[in-house]
């Protein structure tokens, strides 16, 4: 088995390890940063049960 050392053939191996490492890299530091952060809405988090309280309020005043 011949090995062939070409320059073009290091520098696409040279750049197949890079692009590998750099993307572990970019994981690694996605993975810390969603960790500590929250999603942010801009509307509140209504309980059925006060729905249902308001709903039955207004339906007695109507009636």
């Amino acid at each position: 088995m011949f090995f062939v050392i070409d320059k073009s053939k290091i520098f696409s191996y040279v750049i197949a390890i890079c692009t590998v490492v750099i993307l572990f890299v970019a994981a690694a530091g996605l993975n810390n940063i969603s960790a500590d952060n929250s999603v942010m809405t801009s509307t509140n988090v209504v309980n059925a049960n006060e729905v249902n309280n308001v709903t039955n309020t207004v339906i007695n005043e109507i009636n």
